[in-house]
């Protein structure tokens, strides 16, 4: 398809870009019981992709491969599949929570045209979103205030805080979703993969609070270690987690039918999926209330 790159402004043959990376998508059909994809908004259809648009040419989405695999390997792999909580990282790192963003910023713009926010609420995006590109095409050395922060997660065994929804941990562990979040006071573009989530401020009142989950520039180390989320973070996180419970407690009859048929013919492969495990969690921690 020819058109004018997203990123670099080239005008020429552009290809298909995935705005989640492709290998996460691959990964959830793997681990999941019935080897497909399924979006929340549309729980009745069964997917075998994730989105994807033509946003970006041949150079770019090359651009973006490198940081793509170098995270796959080096973090994304090894943290989900072989239990691994550390690991060092160079500035592909930086740059691949930077093309997330980015990519995630320009697709919800893309998707939500109607402005019904202040003008300085829009002046800020367009200014995130040119410093972002900036960056990645190397034509500005440091993210500035656009910080970008990365959160591993991992199960929930135990909590003292009320109101999780009982599929917390299948939304932390499980989960893809992209959105542009904030209050009064701050601002972030947030992209959700599974077991991790990738924070770029806009707009943050006091940085300093973030430090354990910035990513540095250059080189450092991702490991466990007490992560500060913003004021209001976790609210939001709870109401997503139970607007994709609501959204799949709408799954027609017809379908739940045959996911059942499948777990009857197919048992090994459901006790032995990453999905399972992450219903597991959600198990010990609420019982029978996960079945609701």
């Amino acid at each position: 398809m020819q058109g004018i790159c997203k990123l670099c402004g080239y005008e020429g043959p552009l290809e298909e870009s995935h705005f989640i990376p492709k290998f996460v998508g691959k990964w959830i059909k793997k681990t999941s019981i019935t080897g497909y994809l399924r979006e929340s908004n549309e729980v009745h259809k069964r997917a075998q992709d994730i989105a994807k648009e033509y946003w970006l040419c041949g150079e770019c989405e090359d651009k973006f491969s490198v940081w793509e695999t170098k995270f796959a390997n080096e973090v994304f792999h090894p943290f989900l599949n072989k239990d691994k909580s550390t690991a060092n990282y160079e500035q592909w790192l930086s740059k691949f929570c930077a093309s997330l963003s980015w990519r995630t910023l320009t697709y919800i713009r893309s998707k939500n045209t109607h402005h019904d926010k202040p003008q300085e609420y829009y002046d800020a995006l367009d200014k995130a979103e040119r410093h972002l590109a900036n960056y990645l095409l190397d034509k500005v050395d440091n993210l500035n205030e656009y910080e970008q922060h990365l959160f591993p997660l991992d199960g929930i065994k135990s909590t003292t805080a009320d109101g999780l929804p009982p599929n917390i941990n299948r939304y932390l562990l499980r989960t893809m979703a992209m959105d542009i979040v904030g209050n009064d006071s701050n601002h972030f573009i947030f992209t959700k993969l599974p077991s991790f989530i990738v924070l770029g401020i806009i707009h943050v009142k006091e940085p300093e609070k973030l430090r354990s989950s910035r990513i540095a520039l250059r080189a450092g180390k991702i490991c466990p270690r007490n992560y500060y989320w913003p004021d209001g973070f976790i609210n939001y996180i709870v109401e997503k987690a139970k607007a994709v419970s609501d959204a799949y407690d709408r799954i027609p009859k017809k379908h739940l039918d045959k996911i059942d048929e499948f777990l009857m013919n197919n048992p090994e492969k459901a006790v032995n999926s990453k999905l399972f495990e992450a219903f597991l969690h959600d198990y010990e921690m609420f019982g029978d209330d996960v079945f609701r």
